[in-house]
């Protein structure tokens, strides 16, 4: 049961890291244009519709931090086994 809330756990804050850093802000409409339901306005003048997104540093940082994360995890899980072994044999021995 540890194990399942531990893996929603990480996958919950991954989910928020992506949402908040990676994620821009939405920018506001002129206040002409916003109503309940209005639908996102279309630029005639463009003629691409797909473009390619400008280089973010926001994405090189959630890239670096994720890859660091998951080197890091299985050697800090090691890390907390072993401090859970030498706990466990100390109450043991009555120490």
């Amino acid at each position: 049961m540890l194990i399942v809330l531990t893996i929603l756990t990480i996958w919950v804050l991954l989910n928020i890291l992506f949402v908040l850093i990676v994620v821009p802000p939405r920018k506001p409409r002129p206040p002409a244009m916003v109503t309940t339901l209005s639908p996102a306005p279309i630029d005639p003048s463009q003629r691409e519709i797909e473009q390619d997104e400008p280089f973010s540093i926001r994405h090189v940082i959630v890239s670096v931090a994720m890859g660091a994360f998951f080197v890091l995890v299985p050697p800090l899980l090691a890390l907390r086994d072993a401090i859970m072994r030498l706990f466990s044999r100390s109450s043991r021995d009555g120490t």
